[in-house]
């Protein structure tokens, strides 16, 4: 069974201010505009996403929702607390934790742990700018089957990238 991940940075968020918690950063205006060019990106793969997976951080839900908006059908969206500030280990236990029943899965998160996912999974190394999308394919029966190196790489995006 081929799986398809995308592995997604969120978009820019607003510049650090001590008087809001990073947890609490909303999208940038440049941010918002990287949202609906992702958005737009996504909805032009060849298959559904079945399932978004974002950290509870306010730029990941904004970005995941931007995602949705582009989108013919909706994927189920779902927090998940331990993609906030997750190391690269954590993300890959994550990733072998994840519902086999979704086979296009979106996972939307925070450098440096979606790069270093990234890294992991496809054995390549490339920057992780806000807004990047990595879409990698496995052939596994289970997300729990999913390995170092072991994604195909189909596409590396990010909005404002020349054709």
């Amino acid at each position: 069974m081929v799986r398809n991940l995308l592995l997604i940075r969120h978009a820019e968020a607003e510049f650090p201010d001590e008087k809001k918690r990073d947890f609490d950063r909303k999208l940038s205006g440049n941010g918002q505009k990287q949202g609906i060019i992702l958005g737009g990106y996504i909805k032009q793969l060849p298959f559904q996403l079945n399932a978004i997976y974002h950290s509870p951080a306010l730029r990941t839900l904004q970005t995941s929702q931007h995602i949705c908006a582009a989108l013919t059908e909706v994927p189920r969206l779902m927090d998940a607390e331990e993609l906030y500030e997750a190391t690269g280990n954590l993300m890959k236990a994550f990733v072998n934790r994840m519902d086999d029943n979704f086979e296009h899965v979106a996972i939307v998160g925070h450098n440096p742990g979606i790069s270093d996912l990234y890294s992991f999974l496809s054995g390549n190394y490339e920057p992780y700018a806000p807004a990047t999308c990595a879409w990698l394919t496995f052939e596994a029966e289970s997300w729990a089957h999913v390995s170092g190196h072991m994604a195909i790489q189909k596409d590396f995006y990010y909005p404002g990238q020349a054709s």
